[in-house]
């Protein structure tokens, strides 16, 4: 067996999201721990639905809930990981799981991070919409013929085949929206967030980035590799690290490249670790034969303990 573990992002949080493992003593540690690192209670925040989905608060929780479910895993389970990979901000939680990153450090610079994508569409009618039934390639080249200076649409989310995430200014994603049922899409469904990840929108947001990170410890000798988002690599150098961290906020998730990394890895298990199972149900549908293992509560991890 060749075991994997894949961390969500954005869009994987729900309401009350720590239920289900908030009676673990390590596990309320941890969330205790980012609470006082990020000045608010997190307990508090997954209870509140508007919170919960504000970026601010969205993206340092997922990443203090993803390394809280990892703290479990390795407190109940012997694993020994070939590889793992983050969905967007969910490489910055793979990062800390495999010591690339403190936690404390990898809390501050995710809270940082959605503050400064917030603060950069100010005044910008961002959007993002999921386009199922046409191929990357096929979005991608409408997404080039409609953008211009003044109405960007890019294809930012690669997720697997059939489905891709585009994303830029809002007019954009609604005047493209016929053009890509006519070229096929069976759904373009616009989802419910305000900002234009990944886009070109953020490029400003990316160079604020590498300030900050240059100013956190970065250790290259990790328990695990973590394959980078926006280059596919796993950095050997701490600048590259840093660039492909920061250019990742303006660059596209290339998840269905990475996956194919996976493969070359002959990955046979991966383990989601983080809130829901949407990354669960896009590696499915990328390749049926691995053995896919979502941690929804700690009866998953005692499953797991039996199984792997």
């Amino acid at each position: 067996m060749n075991l994997a573990l894949v961390f969500p992002g954005q869009g994987s949080q729900s309401k009350n999201m720590l239920s289900d493992f908030i009676g673990d003593t390590d596990f309320k540690e941890i969330i205790s721990q980012a609470s006082e690192i990020l000045g608010y209670d997190i307990e508090k925040i997954v209870e509140d639905e508007e919170k919960i989905n504000n970026t601010i608060y969205t993206q340092p929780v997922m990443l203090a809930t993803s390394y809280a479910m990892w703290v479990l895993m390795k407190k109940y389970l012997n694993l020994k990981i070939c590889i793992g990979a983050g969905h967007s901000l969910g490489e910055y939680s793979a990062l800390v799981a495999n010591d690339s990153i403190s936690f404390k450090d990898g809390l501050s610079i995710v809270k940082k991070r959605a503050e400064l994508m917030s603060n950069a569409m100010r005044g910008i009618d961002g959007a993002m919409a999921a386009i199922i039934g046409l191929s990357g390639n096929e979005v991608d080249e409408i997404c080039k013929q409609l953008s211009n200076q003044d109405s960007i649409i890019e294809a930012v989310n690669f997720n697997c085949p059939g489905q891709t995430v585009i994303a830029g200014h809002s007019n954009a994603i609604d005047d493209a929206t016929q053009k890509l049922k006519d070229a096929g899409a069976k759904i373009v469904k616009k989802l419910p967030v305000s900002l234009a990840a990944h886009t070109s929108l953020l490029r400003p947001v990316a160079d604020e980035l590498k300030d900050e990170l240059s100013k956190i410890n970065i250790n290259l000798t990790t328990s695990f590799d973590v394959v980078h988002n926006y280059d596919l690599s796993v950095s050997e150098n701490i600048e590259c690290r840093i660039n492909a961290l920061a250019m990742q906020v303006c660059s596209p998730v290339r998840w269905i490249e990475t996956l194919e990394l996976f493969n070359k890895k002959n990955v046979t298990d991966i383990i989601e670790v983080g809130s829901g199972n949407v990354l669960s149900g896009l590696i499915k549908r990328f390749d049926k034969s691995i053995n896919m293992h979502s941690i929804n509560n700690i009866e998953d991890i005692n499953i797991l303990k039996q199984t792997l």
